[in-house]
């Protein structure tokens, strides 16, 4: 499938129109860059944990964003993915550390089985590693022999199985993010390689996952939110080089360079 700069300005314009609320139960590491890069793209961002609340917050929101770098908080995850699911609301899961979790990837896998997903977006480690149901890494990056996964092909078969079987959208995302539906493909060779020395590009694709989902539950509208971060990615980068910058100088203008792309 290839996705037209065009496809991504209709969806932008349905954004500013629309301003879809994302829920948000991500982890404290990132929170701030996630509301951050919501606000700049010109979503809303809510970030509520409680158990107590969780439901009621999905309930007024448009799409809902699980990060299991928050696994205490998966109580909360699950009631607010049941209302989620049952409001047909976007819902994004970020498997954060599955690979290195037993505890955590079997949470995921439940998860999954109870909410019924809209898409999953991970690293290879992560997605393969529920693909595999198994440990692939310790730790939550990349397995040095996934993040340049050289069987992407084939890599991409399997995605594809998973992705029809679960029915629901699955990201690997690493030096080329692949994509599918279980019908649809697609392999975004956007970005830059300072998006991986900063925390949080990951789980700030994701919550861009929940912005562009929210305004259109579908494959062009995923691969779009990707393709978008991959665009900042490579501006920031190129203005981080050019003042001679390192990765905080990066983390700034990230930011910015969506927020500027936004308003173009």
């Amino acid at each position: 499938m290839k996705l037209s700069e065009e496809k991504i300005v209709e969806l932008y314009r349905t954004m500013e129109q629309k301003r879809p609320i994302v829920h948000c139960i991500t982890n404290a590491v990132t929170v701030n860059d996630c509301a951050n890069i919501l606000l700049a793209v010109g979503a809303s961002p809510t970030m509520a944990h409680h158990p107590m609340e969780a439901a009621e917050i999905t309930q007024g929101a448009t799409s809902l964003v699980c990060n299991f770098g928050a696994i205490a908080d998966y109580e909360a995850m699950l009631l607010a993915g049941r209302k989620a699911h049952e409001l047909d609301h976007a819902i994004v899961v970020d498997p954060v550390g599955v690979s290195g979790s037993t505890y955590r990837r079997e949470k995921c896998i439940e998860f999954i089985e109870a909410v019924h997903p809209t898409c999953i977006r991970g690293n290879y480690s992560e997605i393969r590693a529920l693909m595999e149901n198994c440990t692939t890494i310790t730790g939550v990056d990349a397995a040095p022999e996934d993040a340049h996964l050289d069987e992407q092909e084939a890599f991409l078969m399997r995605m594809k199985r998973y992705a029809k079987e679960k029915q629901m959208i699955v990201i690997a995302s690493g030096e080329t993010d692949l994509m599918t539906d279980g019908e649809n493909t697609c392999a975004c060779h956007r970005g830059d390689a300072m998006m991986a020395k900063i925390t949080g590009s990951g789980c700030m694709s994701s919550v861009m996952l929940g912005a562009f989902l929210g305004v259109e539950k579908s494959f062009a509208s995923a691969a779009a939110a990707v393709t978008f971060m991959g665009m900042a990615g490579e501006r920031a980068a190129a203005k981080t080089r050019e003042i001679g910058g390192g990765t905080m100088t990066f983390r700034q203008l990230f930011i910015d360079e969506i927020y500027l792309l936004t308003n173009r």
